[in-house]
């Protein structure tokens, strides 16, 4: 069987992301920073990559696309934004912020959806994912998050002439 392409991909990936992506709340995080993006876009670049990786494992796509475009659904500047019901850093209370947000604005999610939120920031979420569809969104998030707080401090490279 010969494998999909960019464009079958994009298709397939749009039609399980549109329905979270257009929603007019979930337009509002694409005004809100994160690392040298906006949460908007990081939730994307998440949710594409564990996509593909999904579809090469196996894994339930739709849950992993929803999952990831869910994971970050908050609607603040974690740098500057303190909640007084949440005693704990940003890093351990916005799993369930957004986990909470997710339930508000697109209902019941699945298990599988709800571990993908709620214990992407493992392990300080100290209990670890349950599923493997968690998991790679888990690493996804690291290795995007890690990009995009690189970019965010490192000088922007200025190009040299040859002689």
């Amino acid at each position: 069987m010969r494998s999909k392409t960019r464009t079958e991909n994009l298709k397939e990936f749009y039609n399980i992301a549109n329905p979270v992506i257009d929603n007019p709340e979930y337009q509002k995080l694409k005004k809100i920073k994160h690392h040298d993006k906006d949460i908007y876009t990081h939730n994307l670049s998440v949710a594409w990559i564990s996509f593909l990786l999904a579809k090469r494992f196996g894994l339930r796509i739709g849950d992993v696309v929803r999952g990831a475009l869910l994971h970050d659904f908050f609607f603040y500047d974690w740098r500057t934004f303190r909640d007084k019901d949440y005693i704990l850093p940003h890093g351990f209370s916005h799993p369930v912020i957004s986990y909470k947000n997710a339930v508000k604005v697109f209902g019941r999610l699945t298990p599988v959806e709800k571990d993908i939120i709620v214990k992407h920031m493992w392990p300080l979420t100290v209990v670890p994912p349950r599923y493997r569809e968690s998991l790679l969104v888990t690493m996804v998030d690291k290795a995007v998050a890690s990009r995009e707080a690189f970019k965010a401090v490192m000088p922007k490279r200025k190009e040299t002439k040859q002689k």
